[in-house]
């Protein structure tokens, strides 16, 4: 009897000192508020309540001589000690809900177990659309513009998201999530990471990815941006010296070279510009047939109306080749000096 009276008193005091619910329950903080009712009701030794199988004991006690009709039975203590704690347990969880979700209790919750069932049921729908919502937002988020920081900061929500609807994502899931998101210039690290043995850490991904990105910008002189980020962009390259150029890949100014994917120079990526050069294949400048990447697309079926030379001309030089007699031109007399 001292134990459930200690258990009596323990719970008694929850409403009012320092046991209480910090918030009360809204459509927005399920997991916190159930894990702040069921520290206090563990702390209490009160967690059997919320169980539809435990039973009260028997309301009244046994007779003594069961052949004995007019015996009266007597109320059993033990009884009335479980139903006065079965309803401070139910005067707890019902204080702890918010206006909005108070509304929604039936009348006829007389028990703590039944309260508890019907806020099970009210946020498991909930909590089903919530992570179908957020799978979907994981399944299509893509790196796009951002940073890897920035990128990680999102898919990092989007997991805690998941983790808040009761379905916390598997370091593995999260990571697969991630490396599909990512645009082709980092198909190097993704091919690294599916090609290991071990399954890698979302930690440890993100710190390859970073250091991925901080080579690429020692490499580019600056910022690094990925196509995604030169689409989203409108296309601009790196003009240091306003010496670049648009296209679909990145212009590093400095040096006329044109970086990347459909420069306007139309050479493969890596390849110089060269100024003053034709390519007798597509008719532009800064680059040579060898480096054009034209030559490995089968559908383009080169200028036939239009050659190198052609291409010089219409940048006002003459293509006309003359042979050199080793003889100068000098201006007749009568035209002056």
């Amino acid at each position: 009897m001292a134990f459930h009276l200690a258990s009596s008193s323990a719970l008694c005091a929850a409403p009012s000192y320092g046991f209480s619910v910090t918030e009360k329950l809204e459509r927005n903080n399920y997991r916190i508020w159930r894990l702040q009712v069921t520290s206090t009701l563990k702390g209490a030794q009160m967690m059997s309540f919320l169980d539809s199988t435990n039973k009260p004991p028997a309301p009244l006690l046994p007779k003594k001589n069961k052949d004995d009709e007019d015996e009266e039975q007597k109320p059993n203590p033990d009884y009335e000690s479980w139903v006065a704690k079965e309803q401070m347990v139910l005067s707890f969880i019902l204080t702890s809900l918010g206006k909005e979700i108070s509304g929604q209790m039936p009348i006829t919750v007389v028990t703590p177990a039944k309260a508890w069932k019907v806020i099970k049921g009210m946020f498991a729908s909930q909590s089903r659309a919530r992570v179908m919502s957020t799978r979907m937002a994981l399944s299509t988020a893509t790196k796009g513009a951002s940073t890897i920081s920035e990128y990680f900061v999102k898919m990092k929500r989007l997991d805690d998201e998941m983790a808040a609807a009761g379905r916390k994502l598997e370091d593995e899931e999260l990571v697969s999530y991630i490396l599909t998101g990512l645009d082709q210039d980092y198909d190097s690290v993704v091919s690294a990471v599916a090609a290991r043995v071990e399954p890698i850490s979302v930690g440890e991904l993100f710190t390859q990815l970073t250091s991925f990105e901080s080579r690429m910008e020692m490499k580019n002189g600056g910022p690094y941006q990925s196509s995604a980020n030169l689409a989203a962009k409108g296309g601009r390259g790196n003009n240091n010296n306003n010496t670049g150029f648009r296209g679909g890949g990145r212009g590093n100014g400095r040096n006329m070279s044109g970086r990347g994917r459909g420069g306007r120079n139309g050479a493969r990526p890596g390849g110089g510009f060269q100024a003053g050069v034709f390519c007798h294949l597509c008719g532009k400048e800064g680059h040579t047939v060898i480096k054009c990447f034209k030559r490995f697309d089968t559908s383009f079926s080169g200028l036939a109306h239009k050659s190198a030379s052609s291409a010089i001309t219409s940048y006002g030089v003459d293509s006309n080749w003359y042979l050199d007699s080793g003889f100068r031109c000098h201006r007749p007399h009568h035209l002056g000096t």
